[in-house]
């Protein structure tokens, strides 16, 4: 398999997997051989190359920054199949970004990322249901997406499910389970979580008053 180190093989999978690792490690000396490869790749019909053709265009990597040019090869991805770019172009829908936003659409294209056990996908729908926006506010809904990414460890549905369950948004209130999701978020590295949890020991918000607990979750939100 080829490396950024000894650059492309002769077989077009080798140099696409070696384009890859180019667009991983951020090698910008690369970038232009990297895209001559995608583009051979996409044009040649592979769901990979196709992919990352979006990707570069997204990024701006070996080529200007063109989020139009991104939505049409992620689109191309995701008609072939593939769930990457499914969940790419969906964000792109969610956000608006080169294309118009539409909500219901990019809940279409998290839908099988998600259900294939994508928890960044499970996160976007749990956040579609939430919000409302478009689609009908499904609280339950949301929380049974969110759920799944938070199994999964993603850490902003860790802090999320945490805030569900100590309000009783979408499940029923259960301030224990609340506390676990959100030290299982703040030992992940999430601010937000490490910072409620301060608050909560502070004013006994659902936990007994606690200042050396809270000290200890507000120093590592400050990184000490």
């Amino acid at each position: 398999m080829g490396d950024i180190r000894s650059g492309p093989s002769d077989d077009p999978r080798e140099s696409l997997e070696w384009a890859k690792a180019v667009l991983r490690g951020r090698s910008e000396k690369d970038y232009a051989l990297a895209y001559s490869v995608v583009v051979d790749a996409a044009k040649s019909g592979s769901e990979d190359g196709k992919f990352c053709l979006g990707l570069m265009y997204a990024r701006g990597q070996g080529v200007t920054r063109d989020l139009s040019a991104a939505a049409e090869w992620f689109s191309r991805a995701a008609e072939s199949g593939s769930r990457s770019a499914m969940y790419y172009l969906g964000k792109m829908y969610f956000r608006g970004y080169g294309v118009a936003k539409d909500i219901a659409r990019a809940a279409e294209l998290f839908s099988l990322p998600a259900e294939d056990g994508d928890s960044r996908a499970q996160y976007s729908l749990g956040l579609i249901y939430f919000e409302g926006d478009t689609i009908p506010r499904n609280l339950e809904e949301s929380a049974k997406w969110v759920s799944m990414a938070a199994r999964r460890g993603h850490s902003d549905a860790q802090f999320v499910l945490g805030q569900f369950y100590k309000t009783g948004c979408g499940v029923r209130k259960d301030i224990s389970t609340a506390v676990d999701w959100l030290v299982s978020a703040a030992m992940n590295g999430n601010k937000g979580a490490q910072i409620l949890l301060g608050n909560m020991y502070t004013a006994g918000d659902g936990v007994q008053v606690d200042r050396d607990e809270a000290d200890r979750w507000y120093d590592m939100a400050d990184g000490r």
